[in-house]
């Protein structure tokens, strides 16, 4: 009896043109996953960065002790509040959309917005929230209880958001400020005894 121990050369090539289908298919697979990280990790630092935006706007509208919004081309929002980024005891904070590249700016000041110039620009922290802002609208309702934002910038699907704060709410302790515990906000109301 003839008794071979070795592969034979055919039975090598289809192990050899098996192994490169397979080694093709994997190399497909890896590639395709490692597109979808990419695309999956620009969209959640968009999204991230809209969370910012927002969140910071929220902060600053909803402990806010006076609101001021002025709605023309772009709105202009100035706020009296107890939110800060930059350790402002009570700033005053002005979002507007500057006419240079029409940027979303932030102003955080211990003064009120007026004008910026070369003698007042130390007084006021300046934050860059975006380029290209082609919309920036913030509407309150007429019981001033509501709030819509609604911000568009270029190439970019628009921020909407709505956001209801309850005037009448009546504190049983004076002494305590706004509280923020997973979305359950408590708002001081002035009264007469506490002006």
């Amino acid at each position: 009896m003839n008794n071979k121990k070795g592969f034979t050369l055919v039975e090598l090539i289809v192990s050899i043109m098996l192994l490169s289908i397979i080694a093709i298919f994997l190399y497909s697979t890896v590639s395709n996953l490692q597109k979808q990280n990419k695309m999956f990790s620009k969209l959640q630092h968009r999204v991230q960065k809209k969370e910012k935006i927002i969140d910071l706007l929220y902060d600053d509208i909803f402990e806010s002790d006076e609101l001021n919004i002025t709605n023309k081309e772009f709105s202009l929002i100035n706020i009296k509040t107890k939110s800060t980024i930059f350790n402002i005891s009570h700033p005053y904070v002005t979002w507007l959309v500057s006419r240079d590249k029409n940027t979303l700016l932030r102003f955080e000041s211990i003064l009120p917005f007026d004008r910026l110039n070369s003698q007042n620009s130390y007084y006021y922290h300046i934050s860059k929230v975006g380029e290209n802002c082609e919309k920036f609208q913030i509407y309150q309702s007429s019981k001033k209880n509501k709030i819509l934002i609604y911000i568009k910038f270029k190439e970019k699907k628009p921020m909407i958001y709505e956001f209801a704060k309850p005037l009448d709410y009546k504190q049983k302790d004076k002494n305590s400020s706004s509280v923020h515990k997973k979305g359950v906000h408590k708002f001081r109301v002035k009264t007469k005894s506490n002006r």
